[in-house]
Order: C-alpha cells, then sequence, then structure tokens
C-alpha cells in the first residue's frame, strides 16, 4: 500500500543554460500523473510546459518559495494550496484523489473550507463534505470527497509523501525549498483552475 502513495521527486534540474533555478527565491513545482512525479522549474521552464501540456489536461502545479529561515517546519502558502485543492478536482486518478482529501483536511484545520452536515442520499455516501465559507449560501456548491484506503502502520510514510508534494523535507533548512507562507509574498503568476 505504502508503494502506492510514493511521490517521486525529480531531482533532474532544468539543463538549459542559465536556468535560474537553483538560486531562484519562488519556483513551480508541478506534480504528473499518473506517475506521481514531483518537479520544480523556473518560471521560464513552467511557461514552456505549459505550452505543451494538452489544453483538456492542464498541469497540477503550484507556487513554491525556498525557505528563508531555519525552522524545520513547514509553511504552507494557503492560497496555493486551496489552488492544489481545485486543479485535483478534474484529476480521476486515485492517488490524485487521495492527495486532495489530505489538502482538503488542511484547508479545514485553516479554515479555508468548511466541513458541512449531509443534506442529500448522494452527501450521506461521502466522508467528508466541505464548502467554501466565503462563496454565499444559496450559491455554494458542496464539495464531496472520499478518504482514501490507508494502512494505519504506514501513516508516518503517507504524511511525509503529502510534505513531499507541498515542499522537500529531505533537504537542509536553509536550501530546502518551502511553500510561501502567509504574510510572504511570491511573483504573481495568472493561474487558472479545473
Amino acid at each position: 500500500m505504502a508503494e502506492d502513495w510514493k511521490i517521486r521527486v525529480d531531482r533532474n534540474r532544468c539543463d538549459k543554460p542559465g536556468c535560474p533555478l537553483p538560486t531562484s527565491k519562488a519556483y513551480f513545482a508541478l506534480l504528473e500523473f499518473p506517475e506521481c512525479v514531483r518537479r520544480d522549474l523556473c518560471d521560464a521552464c513552467f511557461a514552456d510546459y505549459e505550452r505543451r501540456c494538452d489544453a483538456d489536461k492542464p498541469p497540477v502545479f503550484w507556487r513554491a518559495a525556498r525557505r528563508s529561515s531555519a525552522s524545520k517546519e513547514p509553511v504552507l502558502d494557503l492560497v496555493s494550496l486551496r489552488a492544489l485543492f481545485d486543479r485535483l478536482a478534474g484529476h480521476t486518478d486515485e492517488r490524485a484523489r487521495a492527495l486532495r482529501y489530505f489538502c482538503a483536511l488542511l484547508l479545514i484545520r485553516k479554515r479555508v473550507l468548511r466541513m458541512e452536515r449531509p443534506r442529500t442520499q448522494e452527501q450521506e455516501r461521502a466522508d467528508l463534505v466541505v464548502v467554501d465559507p466565503k462563496v454565499k449560501k444559496e450559491e455554494r456548491e458542496p464539495i464531496l470527497l472520499f478518504a482514501p484506503e490507508l494502512d494505519l502502520d504506514n501513516l508516518d510514510g503517507l504524511k511525509a509523501e503529502l510534505l513531499a508534494a507541498i515542499g522537500e523535507s529531505d533537504e537542509s533548512p536553509a536550501e530546502g525549498p518551502a511553500e510561501v507562507g502567509e504574510g510572504e509574498s511570491a511573483p504573481d503568476r495568472s493561474e487558472s483552475t479545473t
């Protein structure tokens, strides 16, 4: 079961001469399915990658930044995490659906999403019904999520895999990437969600 959750990190950095990725404060992290590979790209390389993608299969990505403090705590950019949650909605791959479920749990914890009581039979079948509290009540569409199958013996491994998806945890804190935290800024980029 743990192998089903393995998010591989592509350690092959951009091979374009003069690529600014190694020294960039901000970059794009993307997740490729069904292989479940995370890649980090500079702005220019990401734009090239995005142009090559099929229009009906946009990339699953988020904006990330290099860690600037000596803290080992992951720093989440809630806007990027919410955008990742929305982008994962269009993917039917089990790992993508499971990652979306875990993103929802983080977003509920940070009050970006709110759990709601099931009101229909369809909602009763879901493990989690969430809404965006910023949307007017009469315009809210509940989002139905189903919990992935978990092996309780491997929960620490799953946590590590989720952290690997949103920030590399095996690099030293001073040089490893992390998500852009609340109050920090990253270069703006228009993102379309699916």
